[in-house]
């Protein structure tokens, strides 16, 4: 744990000649004094203070204990280890891993507030839960300066364990000590409620007013939202959510403990899966059959010896190596206490629960973000000039070169998209309207303005991709050179953009609902109704900022395709076929439509491909 011993030492290092009094940065909070930094855009921040003592050794696979308390003044000048996980591509380390397993910690940004100004604030606070499939990310990728300075908000970005280190259920973690937390597997959704009730505790000594916090999250961490919304011992928590591009399906119990199938198929990596190829890897077995027979036949205290013995990445190689067909991202399990036994949509449907001002929201085009990787979509190879240059710096040695079949590739997107936000946005708004509760917001993000960078349009490339609302909501990252020499063709535009955004989601903290933003001055956002159901955001140079009516439903789906003209009559069956195999749609409609044509296809070729989809595809199907 960072320590100082010298207040006055540090503050020179971090300081130098700032004219920003010592007392400003410190706070009191239960753990005892901890000293901040100034931080960009008019803000202060206090980075990776411990919610949770490290999760380590028999800690490992328990729900998180309180923090312990300082021993000196805590120097929150940097962030803390990032919770491990498998390196990517952009870190230049493909391969490789990062993190540890010590990583419960958070970061507190507020307005650059004296010592004295804090004890007269009572801010809303925001508490951000990255993205990341629940298998990578971070919250150090995440800089909320601007919407903390423009709109006097207080945000709090948390990490949490991911892949089988936060979400793993097997009998030999369920001892006759254990708690129902402990017994619950969701060590993810757990080490998130405890960083809520960090800030319950502390978040006044910042200037915020815990009586009025606000969840988000985007992808995973739109999941984790979910998964706290509808999680009974997280009520009173938090007053408002928002779900961008999230999940709400849980992960089976039955699924999470249970030998795969003769088919493979499974909804969630299993844990005796797991084990077995843990045994496999290291020679204990000789394949996985003799496996199952060894796991079955071990004393319960030793399986769990052995389990515990393996190091971090091990347990992630094992975890990666046992995803199933079918296997959809790693998610919450429905354990019958912290997420209820009827799972996280029950929520959405069930108007005895309690529910809170509550925001959903997709992109236009999610699934271009993973569909540009593919070969059948995509030709990439070795580009030429400066950008290129500038990107084999961060170890990306391809560009994109040729959109193959543009009409097909932005039908296929289309469809795929289209399924996500019936499921992620337009069914669970239309389920809590339709059970009475009217504080439903809802909104699609359309931005697509993208230059054409070596002769390839980027806009129908990447288009409002998955992930690309976040550089409008945490602004810094428009500043990254890649962004700026990528991503960035009016600067003005995008800019005033951005502040929409920010201005809508600071006054939903504040109210409940985004209206006309924190200005007063947007067009009116109002909640799912027959009147106007979503608010598309995008630029003054397209459609700009305007409620939307139409809806998706898994009927108006099949509608459009079978009216279609940018596919063939084959095409559209495979697309239903992908959608039904990935339980989108009931199999009754792949089976009925055109007259039964589709079942007399054959999708070997394309299971194949469906099957080898890469593990950290932030998405479901």
């Amino acid at each position: 744990m960072k320590k100082i011993m010298a207040i006055g030492c540090f503050l020179a290092l971090i300081n130098g000649c700032g004219s920003t009094n010592e007392e400003d940065l410190l706070r009191n909070i239960t753990q005892g004094q901890l000293i901040g930094v100034e931080a960009n855009n008019n803000t202060y921040a206090w980075k990776g203070i411990p919610f949770a003592q490290p999760p380590l050794e028999e800690l490992r696979w328990k729900a998180p204990l309180a923090p312990l308390n300082f021993d000196s003044i805590f120097d929150a000048s940097k962030f803390a280890d990032i919770c491990f996980q498998r390196d990517g591509v952009m870190t230049g380390n493909e391969g490789g891993w990062s993190g540890s397993e010590d990583c419960l910690y958070l970061n507190v940004w507020t307005p650059d507030w004296s010592a004295e100004d804090v004890k007269s604030q009572k801010a809303p606070v925001m508490m951000w839960i990255h993205g990341g499939g629940n298998t990578i990310g971070s919250a150090d990728t995440y800089d909320p300066s601007h919407i903390v300075s423009e709109h006097n908000v207080i945000v709090v970005t948390v990490q949490y364990r991911m892949s089988n280190l936060g979400w793993f259920r097997h009998p030999v973690l369920r001892q006759e000590n254990s708690s129902e937390e402990d017994k619950s597997g969701n060590f993810g959704t757990l080490d998130n409620i405890m960083a809520l009730k960090w800030i319950s505790e502390n978040i006044e000594n910042f200037g915020g007013d815990r009586d009025n916090i606000t969840i988000y999250g985007e992808s995973a961490g739109g999941h984790n939202v979910a998964a706290l919304y509808a999680s009974p011992i997280a009520e009173g928590l938090f007053h408002k959510a928002i779900v961008q591009s999230g999940i709400l399906s849980h992960s089976s119990i039955n699924d999470a403990e249970s030998y795969y199938p003769e088919s493979g198929i499974s909804g969630i990596q299993s844990s005796k899966e797991v084990i077995n190829r843990l045994m496999l890897s290291d020679g204990t077995v000789d394949s996985l059959e003799e496996g199952r027979v060894k796991q079955d036949s071990m004393d319960l205290k030793d399986l769990e010896s052995y389990l515990r013995a393996k190091s971090p990445e091990e347990l992630l190689i094992a975890y990666s190596d046992a995803r199933p067909k079918k296997g959809g991202m790693t998610r919450a399990f429905n354990d019958g206490y912290v997420i209820r036994k009827e799972g996280i949509y029950e929520t959405f449907v069930n108007n005895k629960l309690p529910r809170v001002p509550i925001m959903l929201g997709t992109t236009r085009y999610e699934t271009k973000l993973f569909n540009m990787r593919n070969p059948d979509f995509v030709k990439w190879g070795e580009g030429e000039g400066f950008i290129a240059r500038t990107l084999s710096q961060f170890g990306i040695d391809e560009l994109p070169l040729e959109i193959l079949r543009p009409d097909y590739y932005n039908a296929i997107n289309q469809y795929a998209s289209d399924s996500w936000k019936e499921r992620a946005v337009d069914s669970p708004s239309r389920d809590l309207i339709n059970t009475g509760y009217k504080s439903t917001f809802a909104y699609r993000f359309d931005w697509d303005e993208l230059p054409n960078v070596l002769g390839m349009d980027f806009a129908e490339l990447i288009g409002s991709a998955h992930a690309m609302e976040l550089l409008f909501l945490f602004p810094a990252g428009l500043e990254n050179i890649i962004v700026k020499n990528l991503v960035i063709e009016d600067q003005e535009s995008v800019t005033k953009l951005s502040d929409q955004m920010m201005s809508y989601w600071a006054e939903f903290a504040y109210s409940g609902k985004p209206g006309k933003g924190r200005s007063n001055d947007l067009p009116e956002w109002t909640a799912w109704s027959d009147q106007g159901k979503y608010m598309i955001l995008d630029s003054e140079l397209d459609q700009g900022l305007i409620m939307s009516n139409d809806e998706i439903t898994k009927s108006s789906i099949v509608s459009n395709l079978e009216k279609d003209t940018r596919l063939t009559l084959v095409e559209k069956c495979e697309s239903l076929f992908a959608l039904t195999y990935g339980e989108d749609l009931p199999q009754e409609t792949f089976d009925g439509f055109s007259d039964g044509y589709c079942l007399s296809l054959d999708y070997s070729e394309l299971l194949k491909r469906i099957e080898n989809r890469g593990e950290d595809d932030d998405q479901e199907s």
